[in-house]
């Protein structure tokens, strides 16, 4: 587990879970050539990889699971839309890199919703911040100076509370925050009101469902048996468990 790592240690480890041998792998890795070449050579040596929450090409890995992403950025869109009202003004939104699969797919089904339900407003996209708090300030700071017109975010990669720092360091309001995944940063956020609305799903299903994926691969489930996109769900302040 970790918040960044070269891609060639990722790599190393990937080789050697390869020599040594497995009965599964469940990644959740950026979609580069490398790396899906590593989970290809893995599959090859009849090691199923499961990828979870952004994907790698299909002949890369034995499944995926997650919600579908983009029904999840386009769910975002209709939300924030609505909320956002009919104002003119630009939305902000983070992505922790664009080497996640998952993450572009949210931002392309934000983009393309966003443009039919509210075309008065704008898309202003930041990337490479890796949901780390220092570069992801930076970031959205930069993108506050050089443009008056953001009033609400659209948070796909995290570093939530760096965002909010850097809004109200240039003291700029948010209209609408729309963030993804109740995690343990987020569930206080999203209480005391500093989210407007969240979107996630059910990860301890998505585990349960991941090792099925591997017990399938090794017969010991029916053959017919198959995971079901995570069903794309929406928290309040007032769903905060």
């Amino acid at each position: 587990m970790a918040e960044t790592i070269a891609e060639r240690n990722l790599l190393a480890i990937l080789k050697s879970i390869r020599r040594r041998g497995s009965h599964g792998v469940v990644v959740k890795v950026p979609s580069t050539p490398a790396i899906a070449d590593a989970a290809t050579e893995l599959m090859e040596c009849g090691i199923p990889v499961v990828t979870l929450v952004t994907d790698l090409p299909a002949d890369a890995r034995h499944g995926y699971v997650g919600m579908n992403n983009r029904v999840a950025g386009a769910t975002a869109a209709y939300m924030l839309a609505r909320m956002a009202g009919p104002t003119t003004g630009k939305v902000l939104v983070t992505l922790s890199s664009a080497r996640f699969s998952g993450e572009e797919e949210r931002h392309h089904g934000f983009c393309d919703a966003l443009q039919m339900d509210a075309p008065h407003l704008g898309i202003v996209t930041i990337s490479e911040g890796f949901g780390v708090d220092r570069t992801t300030e930076r970031l959205v700071k930069a993108a506050l100076v050089d443009d008056p017109a953001i009033r609400a975010v659209y948070s796909i990669g995290g570093g939530n509370r760096a965002i909010l720092r850097a809004f109200a360091e240039e003291k700029r309001p948010i209209d609408v925050f729309a963030a993804h995944d109740l995690d343990a940063d987020n569930r206080p956020l999203l209480a005391e009101g500093h989210l407007t609305f969240v979107i996630h799903h059910d990860l301890r299903q998505d585990a349960r469902s991941a090792c099925q994926m591997v017990m399938a691969h090794h017969r010991m489930l029916p053959k017919d048996f198959q995971v079901a996109p995570s069903r794309v769900a929406i928290a309040t302040p007032y769903e905060v468990f």
